[in-house]
């Protein structure tokens, strides 16, 4: 019993001082996370130039005369988007028609012969251009000069209006902005919106989702519709047009499995000692380790010039082909091929992941409880080894 202490402490020592490698490593990976971090921060900074020069983010107000909101407001927007370079960064902008129309309620008996202020809001006017004609109440206006916050247009109530009739508006502008367009409704009346866009990769905003959608392969169309019962339970709602390749979000994804991996890597490595009786001392687990953090480092560096597929495919190459050679130079078998191997398998189920959204998850831990149970039956036998059988001596016969 004594030999057996001693002889499975180096193993234990060796077990655990692994252990500390893998978890001293999380500080490379964290700080490789930090690097995507940062990265996305610049190309939030450099998003912001851009919109600060061309349009920002639009948010498109429910006219108001005077003070009275709408008690119909429909918005229609056909949007057309476009990509824009600065640097190695994408930005995406749009040139949007926007038509709106909708009903202003006469609450108390007007005035005919005085004029009321037409108001129409939109977030950054910078972006604001080729008004219509309004048209309000059976006659047209040209609209008027920016005042404030708004564009205002005086107008007159058509002659004969009373209280309780409503009084029909519409109105049609061009509106340019970046990444996302929204539309308030109105407070205290039914909102409409219906938005549609060749871009095929739509994020919808708000708190109140498309009461219809159609996304495709050649762009989307979504519809709105809010009561005004409820109106004031919503914010704005609509669009915001997302960069599907968009490095950082993936590469950080990716990243998040880092440790995972590495620790699957490690417990492939003790299994093909175990099989094999060739050794990996512990500064080759540390060069191993770190092999496998650069990964990401190269993997971030390769996605910002071009897609992210083709990115991880290099990365995981290279990382892969690197670690096969180390191994065949530590190990001096085959068993270096098939722990190589080994890592190629990981990276594909990874990238498998990736792709995954809803399911990701649940199918991550299926497959990696699976390689489990293949390390379990591989190791479950490696102490099982016959004992011999001490001969008994022979009792000499008592006369």
């Amino acid at each position: 019993m004594e030999n057996l202490i001693q002889n499975a402490r180096p193993t234990l020592v060796k077990y655990g001082l692994i252990a500390l490698i893998t978890l001293l490593l999380l500080i490379p990976l964290a700080m490789v996370e930090g690097v995507i971090a940062s990265r996305e921060l610049t190309k939030d900074t450099v998003t912001r130039e851009v919109a600060n020069s061309y349009a920002r983010s639009q948010t498109v107000d429910a006219p108001k005369l005077d003070n009275i909101n709408c008690s119909q407001v429909d918005y229609k927007a056909e949007v057309e988007t476009d990509v824009l370079h600065r640097s190695i960064y994408d930005v995406i902008i749009y040139k949007s028609r926007i038509q709106i129309s909708g009903k202003f309620p006469v609450t108390a008996p007007p005035d005919t012969t005085s004029k009321s202020t037409f108001r129409l809001q939109v977030s950054d006017f910078k972006g604001f251009s080729n008004p219509s004609q309004l048209s309000f109440g059976g006659q047209t206006y040209t609209i008027g000069k920016k005042e404030g916050k708004y564009f205002e247009t005086k107008v007159k109530l058509p002659k004969g209006a009373k209280a309780g009739d409503s009084i029909d508006f519409a109105i049609s502008f061009d509106l340019n902005g970046t990444e996302s367009l929204l539309f308030q409704p109105s407070t205290g009346g039914n909102t409409s919106l219906a938005i549609s866009s060749a871009y095929p990769h739509p994020s919808f905003q708000g708190s109140l989702l498309p009461f219809q959608r159609d996304v495709r392969d050649d762009g989307f169309d979504a519809t709105w519709t809010v009561n005004a019962l409820n109106c004031s339970d919503y914010d704005a709602m609509g669009v915001r047009f997302v960069n599907p390749a968009n490095p950082y979000q993936q590469s950080m994804r990716s990243a998040k499995y880092g440790i995972l991996i590495i620790v699957l890597v490690f417990v492939a490595g003790l299994l093909v000692e175990f099989l094999t009786s060739r050794w990996i001392n512990l500064i080759q687990y540390a060069v191993i380790g770190l092999s496998l953090v650069l990964f990401y480092s190269l993997l971030l560096a390769f996605s910002e010039f071009m897609v992210f597929g083709l990115a991880y495919t290099i990365a995981a190459l290279m990382t892969t082909g690197a670690l096969m050679f180390y191994f065949k130079a530590i190990l001096k078998s085959r068993s270096a091929y098939m722990l190589g191997g080994f890592v190629a398998l990981v990276y594909s189920v990874n990238y498998i992941l990736l792709q995954m959204e809803t399911f990701s998850l649940l199918t991550g831990s299926l497959i990696f409880f699976a390689l489990l149970c293949v390390v379990m039956y591989l190791t479950a036998n490696i102490n099982n080894k016959p004992k011999e059988i001490p001969d008994i001596p022979e009792t000499p016969d008592i006369e």
